[in-house]
């Protein structure tokens, strides 16, 4: 492709991605008055879409055109750096709610505003206006010059915050899942395996970025383009129905998953609980484990699709470190197996039982999300035995 084509594309591209983000960021704004993620992503879509609205109206009133802007470009790496800052938020609030304060976003903030402060200083000082390097050639012989080994910096700058958000979304994605799995039975809008896919599409946008940086093409520019709109495209999909296990403040105080537990066990504690000692809730595991059990089987509450570990405190009022200890250390499960037990064992009555009984009506009456999450768990417990084909196999019985 020559380089008019390359910019015909670049010119039609930039005003989908501003579609794409702009009408995102309404769209999830009207769907958040229950999720502070949700308004954090609007508020990120709503960011990226400013600053492509920014570039369409650029180059419909011919304020600049789609050239290659060079390599070690002072505006590719000071709004790329900001790109990636704004990119923070959402996963944050999805693995740790409330930590993402406005004093935490201005500590976050701070490094990068004080190498743009900086690089913008030295060139008033230094008097050297920005030079555009062309290749690596240029950048060697001008290595020496203030405004452009500084850019090294910037990049440097770019490349820490990268490290960082991606750190902190596969640092936290174990510990998310165990508390998932203690206290709801059903986890599967608050699956959060995806935000990895949010790290990978964060990368994706980054190896075209850095192959505008390195190398100044328009091919690059039209790969990140493309990039951005998917990667925005599917972070819409899955903040839309996402889940958030956790309480809107529930790490406001600390990012120690121990410590906001605690806390958050004293504010919700059951005024009833009286365990004097580690001992006395050893010796009385067996009589918790026998009531849980005697009402899950009398009473069925695991059949409402909401169920989750703190209705146990309806029957054992216990906070919720010793009612998950009572599944995990009686049961020898977490809550949401020995639920999804008691919820198969009721599935395969109703398959045999009741055979006029849909299979989908039975995935709702069977406390399960919907009956495609039915299938799977049935069949993975049934190494790969449909609830059809079970209850066919059990037809004479």
């Amino acid at each position: 492709m020559n380089i008019e084509v390359c910019e015909n594309i670049i010119r039609a591209l930039i005003p989908m991605t501003t579609a794409v983000c702009l009408l995102g960021a309404v769209l999830l704004l009207l769907y958040s008055s229950d999720s502070r993620s949700r308004r954090l992503l609007a508020f990120t879509m709503l960011l990226w879409g400013l600053i492509y609205l920014f570039r369409t109206l650029g180059f419909t009133f011919k304020f600049f055109e789609p050239v290659s802007f060079g390599v070690f470009s002072p505006l590719i790496l000071i709004t790329g750096n900001f790109y990636v800052i704004v990119l923070f938020p959402y996963p944050l609030e999805v693995i740790r709610p409330g930590w993402f304060t406005l004093r935490r976003v201005t500590l976050l903030l701070l490094p990068y505003l004080a190498v743009v402060c900086v690089y913008v200083f030295g060139i008033i000082v230094s008097g050297q206006p920005p030079v555009k390097l062309y290749n690596g050639d240029d950048l060697l012989l001008h290595i020496r010059e203030f405004n452009v080994w500084f850019r090294l910096v910037i990049l440097f700058s770019v490349v820490g915050y990268l490290i960082y958000l991606l750190r902190l979304i596969s640092r936290y994605e174990i510990s998310y899942r165990q508390w998932c799995e203690a206290n709801y039975a059903s986890i599967e809008n608050m699956e959060i395996s995806w935000l990895r896919y949010y790290a990978i599409g964060v990368a994706c946008i980054g190896i075209p970025y850095f192959g505008m940086v390195f190398d100044g093409n328009l091919y690059c520019n039209i790969a990140h383009n493309l990039v951005v709109q998917i990667f925005f495209g599917m972070v819409l999909y899955k903040g839309l129905f996402h889940k958030n296990p956790y309480s809107e403040k529930f790490f406001s105080r600390m990012l120690n998953e121990q410590q906001a537990r605690i806390e958050a066990e004293i504010e919700e504690k059951v005024p009833e609980m009286r365990i004097a000692s580690e001992d006395s809730f050893l010796c009385k595991l067996p009589e918790y484990k026998s009531s849980v059990q005697q009402w899950l089987e009398e009473k069925k509450p695991y059949l409402r699709r909401e169920f989750k570990l703190m209705d146990v405190a309806e029957v054992l009022p216990l906070n919720r470190s010793y009612l998950s200890r009572v599944f995990n250390e009686g049961f020898g499960k977490s809550f949401s197996q020995v639920v999804c037990s008691y919820r198969l064992q009721e599935a395969e009555r109703l398959l045999i039982m009741q055979k006029e009984i849909p299979i989908k009506d039975i995935a709702d009456r069977c406390g399960f999300s919907s009956p495609a999450v039915f299938y799977r768990v049935f069949s993975e417990y049934h190494k790969g035995v449909t609830p059809k084909e079970y209850r066919q196999q059990n037809a004479e019985h």
